[in-house]
This record gives C-alpha cells, sequence and structure tokens, in this order.
C-alpha cells in the first residue's frame, strides 16, 4: 500500500438553526407588519394546542401577555426546536442566510446575485405556483376585437379539464409579501409633498417575460390607418420657384423690384478654404445687386462669424445699416449642443445678420425670440451649404405682416424673396431662386 497521507474529508458546515432567530425584527419592518406578527402567533396558538403530545403535560401553552421579553416576541423556553422553526419560518421578515451574508460584500451585488445566495441551497421552505396556459384558437383574437366568426350551428362546450388545487398563501414568503409596504414621498404641480404607502412586489429577476400575442392572420383591428403616400405634391399659391446657373450674376429685377424682405444663405468660401464648385468668395458676393429690387425692407443673411465685421462694410455701400441679429443655436441627434473647432471658442450657433434699408414699411416688434434651438440636418449630395431651420419663414412673415400673401392685398406674393433657397423648396407668398450646382 502507499504511504503516501490520506487526505482528510471535508466536514459539511454545520446548518444555523432558524430557533436562534425567532422574535427578531428588522429596522425597516413596519408597524403593520409587526402587528400582523401577532395575529399570526394567535394562529400559531391556536395550531399548536390543538395538537397531542406525549403527555399533557407537555401540551403547548402561549398567552399574549408572555411575547414581549427583552427585544424579543416570543418566549423561547414553552417550545419545542421544531416548533420554533415553525415560528420563524411564518412570522420573519427575512431568512437566515441574508442575516448571516458578509455585508460588504453586499453593495457589489445585484438583485439576481442576492437571490440567488438566499435560496440556491434550498435552505428555506419555497413555494412555486404553477402558470395556468388556457389554449387560445383562431378565433379569440376575432371575438376580442369585435370581428366574430361566423357560426352555422351551436356547437356544445368541450368540458374543462379539473383543476389541482393550489394552496395559496400559506408558505412563508406569500405570508410576508402581503406586509411589505414601502413609503414614498411625492410632490405635485403646487410643490405640495405627500407621503403614500406603495405595496413592494417580489420578482425573480431570472424569470422570463411572456407576451401574447394573436395568431397568423393578424387581425385589422391590430393595424393603425395611416395617409396613403402620394407624389403629388400640391403647389402652394402665390408661390414663384426659378433655377439659374449663377445668382451673382442673374439680373434680379426681373423678378420684382418692390421686395420687403430678401432672404439668403450665400454659399461663402471661409478665410483659408480651397476654392470648390458652388461656392464663392466674399468678393464675388459684394458685387450682388439687391438695392435696386428692394425700396424700403430688410435683409436676412446666414453668415460665419468669420465674416461679420466684413459684410456689415459692404451692407454699408449697399444702402442698409444692421439692426439685429438672430442666433440658430446647434444640436445634434443625442440633443447635445452641436461643437466644431474655432480659434478661441467651439462653434456651436450660426447668426443671420438682419439689416435694414429705411423707408415707410409696417412691422410688428417684439413678436419672436432672438434665437432657436434646432438639430442639424444632414446634407443631400447635390447640397452646398446645410439645411437651416425653417423656424424663420415664421420669423420673418410675423415681422412683416403686409409682405405675406394675401388674396385682396397680396395676390401675388412678390414681396418676400429667397436666394440660394434648396432645390423643390417652395412656400406660399415666396419667390423663390436656386442655384443650379456645376
Amino acid at each position: 500500500m502507499s504511504d503516501r497521507p490520506k487526505r482528510k474529508r471535508r466536514e459539511p458546515k454545520t446548518k444555523v438553526s432558524n430557533a436562534h432567530y425567532v422574535g427578531y425584527v428588522e429596522d425597516e419592518e413596519s408597524v403593520e407588519a409587526i402587528m400582523k406578527k401577532f395575529e399570526e402567533l394567535e394562529r400559531i396558538q391556536q395550531e399548536f394546542s390543538s395538537l397531542q403530545v406525549k403527555s399533557k403535560e407537555e401540551t403547548v401553552d402561549v398567552v399574549m401577555s408572555d411575547i414581549i421579553d427583552d427585544g424579543h416576541l416570543i418566549p423561547k423556553d414553552h417550545f419545542t426546536e421544531e416548533q420554533l422553526e415553525e415560528v420563524f419560518k411564518r412570522t420573519s421578515a427575512f431568512t437566515v442566510k441574508s442575516a448571516t451574508i458578509d455585508t460588504s460584500a453586499i453593495e457589489d451585488m445585484d438583485a439576481l446575485d442576492l437571490w440567488e445566495i438566499e435560496y440556491k441551497d434550498s435552505s428555506t421552505t419555497e413555494f412555486y405556483e404553477e402558470d395556468e396556459y388556457h389554449y387560445v384558437d383562431e378565433s379569440f383574437w376575432d371575438e376580442e376585437f369585435g370581428e366574430k366568426t361566423a357560426r352555422k350551428g351551436r356547437q356544445p362546450r368541450a368540458p374543462k379539464e379539473p383543476r389541482l388545487p393550489v394552496k395559496r398563501g400559506v408558505d412563508r414568503e406569500s405570508i410576508i409579501a402581503k406586509y411589505k409596504i414601502m413609503q414614498v414621498q411625492v410632490q405635485d404641480r403646487n410643490g405640495n409633498y405627500f407621503t403614500i404607502k406603495k405595496r413592494v412586489s417580489n420578482m425573480d429577476p431570472s424569470l422570463p417575460t411572456y407576451v401574447k400575442i394573436p395568431a397568423r392572420p393578424i387581425s385589422l383591428s391590430w393595424a393603425h390607418s395611416i395617409k396613403p403616400f402620394s407624389q403629388n405634391i400640391s403647389t402652394p399659391p402665390a408661390s414663384r420657384y426659378y433655377e439659374v446657373d449663377n445668382i451673382i450674376n442673374t439680373d434680379l429685377s426681373k423678378y420684382g423690384t418692390d421686395f420687403s424682405a430678401v432672404y439668403m444663405d450665400p454659399p461663402l468660401l471661409l478665410p483659408g478654404e480651397s476654392p470648390c464648385k458652388g461656392k464663392i468668395t466674399i468678393d464675388e458676393f459684394a458685387t450682388l445687386d439687391v438695392s435696386s429690387i428692394v425700396k424700403a425692407g430688410f435683409l436676412f443673411i446666414w453668415l460665419e462669424k468669420e465674416w461679420l465685421q466684413r459684410l456689415v462694410n459692404i451692407t454699408s455701400k449697399w444702402g442698409y445699416k444692421y439692426v439685429e441679429n438672430f442666433c440658430w443655436i446647434k444640436k445634434d441627434i443625442n440633443n447635445q449642443i452641436n461643437k466644431s473647432q474655432y480659434k478661441y471658442f467651439n462653434k456651436s450657433k450660426l447668426s443671420l445678420l438682419i439689416f435694414r434699408k429705411e423707408g415707410d414699411i409696417e412691422l410688428r416688434h417684439q413678436r419672436n425670440p432672438d434665437c432657436v434651438f434646432d438639430y442639424v440636418r444632414p446634407k443631400l449630395p447635390d447640397e452646398i451649404t446645410e439645411r437651416k431651420p425653417p423656424f424663420m419663414y415664421g420669423v420673418i412673415e410675423t415681422l412683416l405682416p403686409n409682405a405675406v400673401y394675401h388674396p385682396e392685398n397680396n395676390p401675388g406674393g412678390t414681396r418676400l424673396l429667397e436666394l440660394w433657397a434648396k432645390k423643390e423648396q417652395r412656400r406660399q407668398g415666396w419667390t423663390t431662386i436656386v442655384e443650379n450646382t456645376p
């Protein structure tokens, strides 16, 4: 035989009895839960008193006046260990495993880990109620949503299978779950705080979730009807649309000579940017003739911050003076402020400079804000500049009420002009000029 020493058999850990924890309560337990324990003790007293033990002298006799003693709810000397364990199962809101677990490790565990530690050894009496499944035929959903199937004759109902009796509410977890109440503090719209009680439901996070859906074909009642798609786009009234090869070299006076507002988005090259098709320099923009088409009115020009001072000088030569500006604060699709690099600060906005040519014109002051938060829209392949917020059309039309289309006062819609607009963009009462991309 081998002289190698035999490995000592590992002794199993001694199981802690539930009887040592009878009568203790947790700090989180409410007064209602503790009073329910007294009611449970009365029921236990009636059960134990009906049991016949070896002799009448050993009959269990518990009275409510002996329950509270030195922080314990019941006197342990009047019960056997088996009876004490039964009392613990019915009146305690915790288990031995949860009481003896290392509290320093609880913070790093989620609900599933705690549940597995407490019940994986089956040390407590667990109760599982089987789910009740009912067979649903194809006609069930039609009858449920109003589309009943035609029946030729009355058919006898099939007999139901007898159900097995299920015990409800006799296990320890079901009893405790009835008395777990959480207090929640809520605030109403007036700022007043209220304390409400909410029952806490214990759910096993590892169990699957079932969703019942009807069998195919799905009933039409489940569908939500929407407006049918149509490619026929109606033209707004009093809207004029033109496409030109070069707006700078175009005689704008042939489209009108009495505009109240000129709204433009010039594709300007930034300082140091390499020339590219579709974009113009600031010097080329200075040759644009807008003085002859506006007798008294406004210019609305989208511009990057690099050309602010230069543009003020250009419009001053045209006969306009700077009066106001509007800001588009850009947002990304994740609802965050858009940022692009610049010398001092990141670029997060785009300015719309407003210039006025003096004259008699009706205005509606202080009807609109001076900024808007809107998302950056992706460019299409044929677009040189990004799409601007459509909110600006309403701002201009509110500021200049007499320039808006009206069947009697302005039937032709010849007071509002947009330069460098997007393709196929039309608006009621506007003259839209689009520059073809080379």
